[in-house]
């Protein structure tokens, strides 16, 4: 027993690991890449619909509102397993882009971009569940950093080609064709890619009786960290090119150089996040990403030298990836199998309210009072998810897989593991 823990818990990756990896690196690639160019292409998108950037925000509200319905997939995922949800939803993602590309209307822009990010909210809450599942406890969170890592490199990608938005008024729509290439990966994830298997096929527990046994008390506290940190972060990072470009009237060149550079040193935080969540433990990472993320993303829109930015775009995304793996593998580790990837999509959806909420707010307030003074209030939030995060139990070192074992032995009762 002791010895098959001390394996479940070893910092080292075995073959099953790296292949799940690497697999799951190539959705999250795609997906990264996919879901950053309605934020990448806003300066020029904006400009060639003719929109102000209130109404851009509003835009934005839409799409999220849109993107609600991405809990279907994770309620088929805890019904029918988690590997064939997660490829529909990598396929709309692809298909959705595509329209993007070719359908030259602002209506068509909203409803384009809506199918995507109800792909990206489904793929980005079954991966969790589904890399936290296959991957044993020591490397669970580091695992998870390096998925999203993957995805930090597709996002890398859209700033690298950011140039070619540049040719001509509708020249912004090829960066949403590239996004389709991800297509190309589905025969081989189909074919490789196995079912978890922490996934039992068995009557799923619904949701609400899950949070009457008691899993509420891990719920809510998850919930407000989802909805107030995505209230903040959604306007404070979809809005970062447009106050270089069109507030601070920066050179598109050096504001991407600025992006590539400070958030790609910033993306460390995904390994450094993941490897110290899963030996420190979940929730002192997650208070210090929380802390740090904050910090930088305030200091962005109040500080104007580019030193400055520099640094706060390098803190706002330590804080942010640093936050991705710990905040990730704690999410899965406090619910059972039979309502995990449900858990994870409630929890997707209020986060995705959250963001809905923020451009809602900047919707009202950017106009009038500026970008500055919106995301400063809206930095608030964060600091209450501080507390929250307190409110929660530890749960490094968590088996995921329910194993069959004899009556006598002993399991960890709180949170369930299946």
């Amino acid at each position: 027993m002791t010895s098959a823990r001390t394996q479940s818990n070893s910092h080292a990756f075995t073959p099953a690991d790296r292949r799940v990896l690497f697999l799951m690196s190539i959705v999250g690639f795609f997906t990264g890449y996919a879901g950053s160019q309605m934020a990448h292409t806003l300066p020029f998108a904006r400009l060639s619909l003719d929109l102000t950037e209130g109404q851009m925000s509003l835009v934005f509200a839409i799409v999220r509102a849109a993107s609600l319905l991405g809990i279907f997939f994770a309620m088929a995922a805890d019904r029918q397993g988690r590997r064939r949800p997660l490829l529909a939803a990598f396929v709309l993602v692809g298909f959705g882009s595509l329209a993007t590309a070719f359908i030259p209307s602002v209506p068509a822009f909203v409803v384009s971009q809506s199918a995507v990010r109800i792909g990206i909210v489904a793929v980005a809450g079954i991966s969790i569940v589904y890399v936290a599942e296959e991957l044993r406890a020591g490397v669970r969170a580091f695992g998870i950093g390096i998925y999203g890592l993957a995805g930090s490199m597709g996002v890398g990608l859209g700033l690298l080609l950011l140039p070619l938005a540049e040719a001509n008024d509708a020249s912004w729509r090829v960066l949403f064709g590239i996004a389709t290439l991800g297509l190309l990966a589905v025969p081989l994830l189909n074919k490789y890619l196995p079912e978890s298997k922490a996934y039992v096929d068995t009557t799923s527990m619904s949701f609400i009786k899950a949070l009457g046994l008691g899993l509420s008390r891990h719920f809510w506290p998850l919930a407000g960290v989802s909805f107030f940190v995505a209230a903040f972060s959604a306007p404070a990072f979809d809005f970062v090119l447009e106050r270089l470009i069109n507030d601070l009237s920066w050179d598109t060149g050096a504001a991407r150089f600025l992006l590539i550079v400070s958030s790609g040193f910033g993306a460390i935080g995904l390994l450094i996040g993941g490897r110290l969540a899963d030996t420190y433990g979940r929730r002192p990472v997650t208070v210090a990403a929380l802390i740090i993320g904050l910090i930088g993303g305030v200091g962005f829109y109040v500080l104007d030298s580019g030193w400055f930015l520099a640094g706060t775009v390098f803190l706002a995304t330590l804080g942010a990836t640093m936050l991705t793996p710990a905040f990730g593998a704690m999410r899965s580790e406090l619910f059972p199998t039979r309502v995990r990837a449900t858990a994870g999509g409630w929890l997707t959806n209020i986060a995705i309210i959250g963001s809905i909420s923020g451009f809602a707010v900047g919707a009202v307030s950017i106009d009038r009072f500026g970008l500055s003074i919106t995301v400063a209030m809206l930095g608030v939030g964060v600091l209450a998810s501080v507390g929250f995060v307190l409110m929660l139990p530890e749960t490094m070192g968590m088996d995921l897989v329910r194993k069959k074992a004899p009556k006598t032995s002993t399991t960890r009762p709180t949170p369930p593991a299946g």
